[in-house]
């Protein structure tokens, strides 16, 4: 059974952030008016991204700024293929920076959420049973 959300409540930071922490493997589905997209977590890391004709870090940085939409976890989904091979909080770094560069130049980011909704999802996801609390 996956987690559901949406990205105005949680950004696909947060959700990576949380299957890296505690290395699980996921697909995470997301949808939008921008189209469907997925990321691939494997034990943690980032290991595949796919948007439209995009795959890996170029689908990956495009999905990063999606400030609504919807997304889906499923636990334990292994990716079709691997399009990333670099750290994820790298690429998490990278993909800030880029939105905080768009940001200077003009353009708005609402990306980031509060505490508040990563504790939310965070009890969700333990209440599921998908994590599990550090002893």
């Amino acid at each position: 059974m996956g987690v559901k959300g949406r990205l105005k409540d949680m950004s696909l930071v947060d959700v990576v952030q949380i299957f890296n922490a505690e290395n699980k493997t996921a697909a995470i589905h997301l949808g939008s008016e921008m189209g469907y997209a997925r990321v691939y977590i494997c034990e943690g890391r980032i290991v595949h991204a796919v948007y439209r004709e995009f795959t890996g870090t170029d689908a990956l940085f495009q999905l990063l700024g999606w400030k609504d939409g919807e997304f889906e976890v499923e636990p334990g989904a292994l990716a079709p293929e691997k399009t990333i091979d670099a750290p994820t909080e790298a690429l998490l770094l990278e993909g800030m920076r880029r939105l905080d560069e768009a940001n200077v130049k003009g353009e708005s980011s609402d990306s980031y959420v509060g505490d508040l909704e990563s504790i939310r999802l965070i009890n969700s996801l333990l209440e599921q049973g998908i994590l599990e609390k550090a002893e």
